[in-house]
C-alpha cells in the first residue's frame, strides 16, 4: 500500500529540504522560529521608509498624493524582493491595493491566511502609527515567513483608501469572494504604537460567535507572547470595543469572511497623535517594543497553524533552564474535549509539572524529586475540556539549576465540525492512500515532498522517486542519478540498474566491492566470496585480494616452477601441472 505518516516523519524533512531554501514545512511547528526573527529593528526602519515622506492621502481613484503611489510601489518590491520572486504581487481594483501571495505547496484548492493594513493616511499626516504600523507589520511578517514554504496560501494585504471609506478593502474583500478564496483568518493591524499607559497591551478584538471563528485566532496570539515573550495580547469581543467597525476587517466580515479579527493599540483615547501631523515615525512616545512584540505573536500563530499533519495529534517541544525556585509556563489553546500529555527529562535537580485550566486553577500536578536524565518519561496525561488558553508550568522546586527538555501533545478541532484535526486534513484525506502513479507513494505525501504524484520519477532521471527517497537521494535532482554516492566507480544509475546499494560499495557485505564483481561475473548481490569458479584452489575473496581473475587460472612463471624442483622425479610432476594450466589457457 502507499506510504503513510510513517514515511513522512523519517524522510520529509531531509527530503524536502534537500534542494536548500526555502524549507518546505510539513508537521513542524515554526513558531518560535518565526517569532524569534522578526526584529524590532527592521519593523522599525519599515515605519520609517514608507512613512518620513509625509502623508499619502487619497480622495478618488484618480486623485491621490505622489507619496501614495510611492508607497504603493515601494510596498509591490519589497514583496517580491524580501521573497526572491516567491510571492505574487497584484494590483486589485480602481483603488489600487496591494496583496502579495505566497503560494502554498499544495496543488488543490485549500485554506490560506491574511495579514494586512492599510497604506493610506490623511491629509496632513505621515500616519507612522496610522496605519504604517500595519502595512509594515505585513512586510515584516512576509519578509520572514518567505523563508520557508508553507502549505497553505498565506495573503499580504496593504489596501488604499480605508480613511475614506474603506474602499480598497471592500474592493478586495469582493474579489476574493468572487474567486472563492477561503480564509481561515485575517489579522487586521491598524495602530500598535500607542499602549495604555497602566496597561502595555495590544488589544486583539475578535467577532462575537463561536470560539473557533474569533476568539481562538486571538487566543493564539496570547499563546505566542505569553509562552515566548511577555504576555502583551489582551483578547477583547468586538461589542467591548468602540471602534469595531472602523478598519478594513470589516470589509470582509461583510463578504463572509466571518474569522476576520482586529489588532489595535490599548491607549487610543490618549493618542494625541492620532490624524496629525506628529504621527512620525520618530515620535519618542511611541512603542515600538510592544508593537513588535503584537506583530511577532501574529506571524508565530500563523506559522503553528501550518504545523498541522494528517494522524498527528499537535506536538510540541521546548527544551529551557530553571534556576532555584524558578518556573516556566508553556501556554497551550484548546478548543475540544481532549487530553494535554506531557514528557520530560531533566538533569541534576527535581521538577515540578502542572496543568492549569484558563482561570488559572491547577487542575493535575506531578512532582519529582530525583533528576530524569536519560529517557523522556510520561509526567502527565491531563484530560481537558473547556475552551481557551491552559498553560503549562514546570517548576524547579530543588536547590541546584536545572536543565529541561519537555514536550506535550495534545488534539484541536479548529474548525468546529466535531473531528479532530489530526483525522482529517486541509484536502480529501483519501489522498493519502491513493497512487495515482503506482511508485508505492502516496499522492498525499508527494504532493508534501514535493514530487511529482502523476510520475514515478519527477525529475526524469530514469531513477525511481521511491528508490531515490529510500537511498537517500533527491528525487527532484536529476544530476544525482550520474553520482557516485558511495565511491565505487559505479554511478547512482547503474547502482539501481544492478539492484545495488548506492550508499554502500559493498552491497552483499562479502568483503568484495560491487565493481569488482560486477566487471568479473560474479553476483554482488550474492555473498560468493568463498567459491571458486575457475577451480584454481583460490577463493573469490583470495582472487580479489591478490588482484586476479576469479574466472581465469593463472599460469605460474617457468622460473618460479624450476626453483621449486629438489627431488628427482618431481620435475615430471610440475611440468606435468604446467601442462595442464597452458592447456587450460
Amino acid at each position: 500500500s502507499p506510504v503513510q505518516t510513517e514515511k513522512l516523519s523519517e524522510n520529509s524533512q531531509s527530503i524536502i529540504s534537500a534542494g536548500g531554501p526555502p524549507e518546505r514545512v510539513y508537521g513542524e511547528d515554526h513558531s518560535f522560529d518565526i517569532w524569534s526573527d522578526i526584529s524590532q529593528n527592521s519593523y522599525r526602519d519599515y515605519v520609517r521608509i514608507v512613512t518620513e515622506n509625509g502623508s499619502r492621502w487619497i480622495s478618488s481613484p484618480t486623485q491621490f498624493s505622489d507619496q501614495n503611489k510611492e508607497a504603493r510601489v515601494y510596498i509591490s518590491e519589497e514583496l517580491s524582493r524580501v521573497s526572491q520572486g516567491r510571492i505574487e504581487v497584484e494590483i486589485i481594483g480602481e483603488y489600487q491595493s496591494v496583496v502579495g501571495k505566497l503560494p502554498g505547496y499544495f496543488p488543490m484548492d485549500v485554506p490560506g491566511i491574511l495579514i494586512g493594513g492599510h497604506y493610506d493616511s490623511v491629509i496632513g499626516a505621515p500616519g507612522a502609527n496610522d496605519d504604517g504600523t500595519g502595512i509594515t507589520a505585513m512586510l515584516e511578517v512576509a519578509r520572514v515567513m518567505s523563508h520557508y514554504e508553507w502549505p497553505l496560501d498565506i495573503y499580504f494585504g496593504a489596501w488604499n483608501a480605508e480613511e475614506i471609506g474603506l474602499l480598497g478593502s471592500g474592493e478586495v474583500a469582493s474579489e476574493f469572494r468572487d474567486r472563492d478564496i477561503e480564509l481561515l483568518v485575517y489579522y487586521n493591524i491598524d495602530m500598535l504604537l500607542v499602549p495604555d499607559p497602566n496597561d502595555r497591551t495590544v488589544l486583539m478584538v475578535y467577532p462575537e460567535d463561536f470560539y473557533q471563528v474569533g476568539r481562538y485566532w486571538a487566543d493564539l496570539t496570547v499563546q505566542m507572547s505569553n509562552t515566548y515573550g511577555n504576555g502583551i495580547i489582551e483578547p477583547v469581543v468586538s461589542t467591548d470595543f468602540a471602534s469595531w467597525t472602523r478598519s478594513d476587517h470589516m470589509s470582509f466580515i461583510s463578504r463572509g469572511f466571518s474569522s476576520s479579527l482586529f489588532a489595535a493599540e490599548s491607549g487610543g483615547n490618549n493618542d494625541v497623535w492620532y490624524h496629525e501631523s506628529t504621527d512620525i515615525w520618530n515620535n519618542p512616545a511611541y512603542d515600538y517594543a510592544i508593537a513588535t512584540e503584537a506583530v511577532k505573536s501574529i506571524g508565530a500563530a500563523i506559522a503553528f497553524t501550518q504545523a498541522r499533519a494528517y494522524q498527528m495529534p499537535f506536538t510540541g517541544n521546548y527544551s529551557f533552564t530553571l534556576q532555584p525556585d524558578q518556573e516556566k509556563r508553556i501556554y497551550i489553546t484548546i478548543t475540544k474535549g481532549t487530553s494535554i500529555n506531557v514528557t520530560g527529562r531533566w538533569w541534576s535537580g527535581g521538577a515540578t509539572f502542572g496543568i492549569y485550566d484558563p482561570q488559572g486553577f491547577l487542575i493535575e500536578e506531578a512532582i519529582f524529586d530525583a533528576a530524569s536524565p536519560w529517557e523522556s518519561s510520561i509526567v502527565l496525561q491531563t484530560p481537558v475540556g473547556e475552551q481557551g488558553v491552559y498553560y503549562l508550568r514546570v517548576y524547579n522546586h530543588q536547590g541546584t539549576t536545572t536543565g529541561y527538555d519537555v514536550s506535550w501533545t495534545y488534539d484541536s478541532d479548529m474548525d468546529n465540525n466535531g473531528i479532530f484535526d489530526s483525522e482529517e486534513y486541509w484536502f480529501d484525506t483519501s489522498l493519502f492512500s491513493s497512487d495515482q502513479d503506482s511508485d508505492t507513494l502516496a499522492d498525499a505525501y508527494e504532493m508534501i515532498i514535493g514530487t511529482n504524484w502523476q510520475s514515478a520519477d519527477s525529475d526524469s532521471d530514469q531513477l525511481p522517486d521511491n528508490w531515490e527517497l529510500d537511498y537517500g537521494l533527491n528525487p527532484l535532482n536529476a544530476s544525482d542519478a550520474l553520482d557516485d554516492k558511495d565511491g565505487d566507480s559505479l554511478t547512482n544509475l547503474e547502482e539501481f540498474e544492478y539492484g545495488l546499494n548506492p550508499n554502500s560499495a559493498d552491497t552483499d557485505s562479502d568483503l568484495i566491492p560491487d565493481a569488482y564483481e560486477i566487471v568479473h561475473g560474479l553476483n554482488p548481490l550474492v555473498d560468493d566470496a568463498s567459491e571458486d569458479p575457475d577451480n584454481d584452489h583460490k577463493t573469490n575473496l583470495e582472487e580479489y585480494r591478490a588482484g586476479t581473475d576469479p574466472n581465469y587460472t593463472e599460469v605460474l612463471p617457468p622460473d618460479i616452477i624450476l626453483g621449486l624442483v629438489v627431488i628427482s622425479g618431481s620435475i615430471l610432476v610440475l611440468i606435468t601441472v604446467s601442462v595442464v594450466l597452458h592447456r587450460r589457457r
